[in-house]
């Protein structure tokens, strides 16, 4: 911060100047600034300078803004005015006018180092990287010894992908200031990008040591540590950064992947519930990421209740008493034979009981049946459905028909099928009213967030025509059964970063450097289905993105997720991706990650996403891997052989044919890893109407073919460590003949399908 008197600095810096909330709008600043005669006297005007200033120190922004806004319109020409108002202007997210602030700065003071650093800050926020670093640059040479500006030019030449400078300059900025936490923080981040892991947890240390209360350098030492096998520290690690910061869903969004991926049993149970119960109160967390380690902490009394439950019904209580697996069935798809099992009897016995006996449900059981309607609704009612359940079912619906509408009949109903779908039958439905919360919850997701996405449905854009007969058939596919369908998420624009970082953060050990001008970034999400790919790109800074799909269904669900979010950077059109040419544009970014290999022609569609990229930009792209699909293989040609068509039914029964083991030969499917456990996921996994598989050299000669450069895949640190145990000569991780070793060596390493990052090649 630019205080009165340039001799008399104090330690303060406009980068550390505390963020307050502004009860009023600041407004009568014009996008170009300009200055008056001024009408002040010089006297005055210093005044009103340092009553500005010393309210904006004690961090009274509102008076400290009203004091620069009255000296700017009686035309004030001070370039600590300017300076310093930028920086409340960018911190109340008015990025323009802090720019047009911080330019005059310059103007009236072009050696004033701390204006060029700040108009940088503005820069990189507005994705003009090499501006900003040329600002930067300028800074430190006009105050070789400003921390802050090294630090600053330190992070844009990450975002753009010059690792090593950026590692130079961290230590410059932490030679300058050894008590600047954050340089200390992002130095680690930076070694943690080059690969030098122990060196990286020391800086996220000494971040620590030096402010305590940095909730962000213990969720990256978590990250580092799980990546050095240090699963126990790393874990401790994730808890002290929620309980310094409990609002931060970055924080959440790294738990949720370590519990993903880690070995479970390392790790104390108790401590493993308490963050599963923290995460599952949340809603800004993508919650199926947390399946694997709910069903660890329960796996002993699941396989106790199991047995029970053959002969006990009272064992229910085991479900009432429990808040983990209540908020467990409400957010988590359950995929486990042996939950499935259970549930499947929990469900079949209440219907009989409550068609039979027309008892209401105490408070307990209707919270417990009302989490198991929401599980049956996220995983698409795929629950095989016995004669004597749909006989019981008929008998509440003709009871509801006769104007008996009851919490307890409702919530029994919607564990077998949505509740939009009876209001043909059962129309009071939608005017239903309960003074219970969780139901109306229910209400909520099973009848108006359906008729919602009908609505939208009837004003998604269209672009061109679907004629292609494969994708017609696919599209018929994804209409009936959109994919996949979520509910909860985690915040990814809560963090924004550049482009070259967060491919960098997936391609690693490689890395590449921007070649993308400084402008907006314009994103393709070439086959966006229900919309997941466009909150993950919500990471994307400066972005506006273009999502296109084949499914209107699919569509209106994305669209609805959209407005409900908040997100206003998207825009959606039905289309087939062979006509994408029609969008008359180019695109700096596209992602088209398992949509190719279900064309009639994978390269046709590669061709036509070519035709439309920007050839300085970057590709994300999945296809399926031959070697591991074969599992799937088999259950096709099973399927094939005995003519099974996809219908509900048919879907049903071969899942509980597969469960009972009357086809051990497709048991695999059944594994938390598999596309088992919900009706779009099982269709697309088993019954889709076209898929084609690659080698690792049909996606060598693929790319060769396209002239695209191979950059690397996205894959969790244990994978890469395994390839480094066998080649440990590329350095990069960037030989697909090497990963295709690997891959027979260790088959399903991949998922079934990889993703990775390709460029335009020489």
């Amino acid at each position: 911060m630019v205080e009165a008197s340039d001799k008399d600095q104090r330690k303060t810096k406009i980068n550390e100047v505390k963020t307050f909330s502004i009860p009023f709008a600041i407004e009568g600043v014009k996008e170009n600034i300009s200055i008056s005669n001024n009408s002040v006297t010089k006297r005055s005007k210093e005044q009103l300078i340092n009553k500005a200033i010393q309210f904006h120190l004690k961090g009274n922004i509102s008076e400290a803004s009203k004091y620069y806004q009255q000296l700017i319109n009686e035309g004030c020409n001070d370039h600590r005015v300017f300076s310093n108002y930028g920086t409340i202007l960018k911190d109340l997210g008015n990025l323009a006018k802090a720019e047009a602030s911080f330019r005059k700065a310059i103007e009236l003071k072009p050696d004033l180092a701390e204006a060029h650093s700040n108009l940088g800050n503005i820069l990189r926020d507005l994705g003009k990287l090499q501006e900003a670093e040329l600002l930067y640059r300028k800074a430190i040479e006009l105050k070789p010894d400003y921390p802050n500006a090294h630090y600053n030019l330190g992070n844009v030449l990450r975002d753009l992908g010059n690792l090593q400078e950026a590692e130079l300059l961290y230590r410059k900025a932490v030679e300058l200031n050894p008590d600047l936490a954050k340089a200390h923080l992002n130095l680690g981040n930076v070694l943690s990008d080059l690969g030098k892991s122990q060196d990286a947890v020391l800086s996220h240390r000494k971040a620590i040591e030096i402010k305590p209360d940095i909730a962000e350098a213990y969720s990256n030492l978590g990250n580092i540590l799980n990546d050095l096998g240090q699963v126990n520290e790393a874990f401790d690690s994730y808890l002290k950064s929620i309980e310094i910061n409990p609002t931060v869903s970055n924080i959440y969004t790294s738990i949720s992947i370590f519990l993903r991926d880690s070995d479970l049993s390392q790790l104390d149970k108790s401590k493993i519930k308490k963050v599963l119960n923290i995460l599952l109160e949340r809603n800004d967390v993508s919650h199926e990421e947390l399946f694997k380690a709910f069903n660890f902490v329960y796996s002993n009394e699941i396989k106790t209740n199991l047995e029970k439950l053959d002969s006990d019904s009272s064992t229910y209580e085991f479900f009432i008493n429990d808040n983990l697996i209540i908020n467990a069935l409400k957010k988590i798809v359950f995929k486990d034979p042996i939950w499935e099992r259970l549930l499947i009897k929990l469900r079949r016995d209440i219907c009989k009981y409550i068609s039979n006996k027309q008892r209401e449900l105490t408070n307990l059981q209707l919270k417990l049946f009302i989490a198991l309607a929401e599980q049956c609704f996220s995983n698409e009612y795929i629950y095989s459905v016995e004669v004597e359940e749909t006989e019981s079912l008929n008998k509440i619906i003709n009871i509801c028909k006769g104007s008996k509408l009851t919490e307890t009949n409702l919530c029994i109903l919607a564990c077998y099928l949505p509740l939009y779908k009876l209001l043909d039958q059962i129309p009071s439905i939608q005017d239903f009213k309960s003074k219970n919360n969780n139901f109306n919850e229910l209400i909520k997701l099973q009848v108006f967030e359906p008729l919602e996405e009908i609505k939208i449905s009837k004003e998604i854009k269209k672009i061109g025509s679907i004629t292609d007969n494969i994708s017609q058939k696919v599209r018929s596919q994804y209409e009936e059964n959109p994919y996949p369908r979520w509910k909860y998420y985690s915040l990814f624009n809560a963090s924004k970063s550049s482009a070259i970082l967060l491919i960098n953060n997936h391609i690693k050990p490689n890395s590449i450097s921007s070649n993308l001008e400084s402008k907006e970034l314009k994103i393709l999400i070439a086959g966006c289905g229900t919309g997941m790919q466009i909150l993950q790109a919500q990471r994307y800074r400066n972005a506006q993105i273009t999502a296109i799909d084949i499914s209107n269904s699919s569509l209106s669900f994305a669209q609805r997720k959209i407005n409900e979010i908040g997100i206003k950077n998207v825009n959606l059109f039905q289309m087939d991706i062979l006509e994408v040419a029609l969008l008359k544009e180019k695109f700096d970014i596209i992602e088209c990650c398992g949509v190719l290999h279900h064309m009639a022609d994978p390269q046709q569609g590669l061709k036509a996403l070519l035709e439309i990229f920007n050839p300085k930009g970057y590709i994300r792209l999945s296809l399926y891997s031959e070697l591991s699909r074969q599992r799937v293989v088999k259950a096709r040609e099973y399927i094939k052989a005995k003519n099974i068509n996809p219908n509900i039914d048919n879907m049903r029964n071969l899942r509980k044919d597969i469960l009972s083991g009357k086809c051990p030969e497709l048991y695999s499917l059944t594994g938390p890893d598999c596309d088992f456990y919900t009706t779009s996921n099982f269709r697309d996994l088993c019954f889709h109407y076209q898929e084609h598989r690659f080698t690792f050299k049909q996606l060598e000669d693929t790319l060769i073919f396209h002239k695209l450069k191979f950059l690397g895949f996205c894959l969790p640190q244990q994978t890469k460590s395994l390839y480094k145990k066998y080649f440990p000569e590329d350095t990069k991780q960037t030989n697909l003949k090497n990963w295709g070793e690997v891959e027979s060596k260790h088959p399903g390493i991949f998922g079934g399908t990889p993703h990775f990052w390709v460029s335009k090649g020489e």
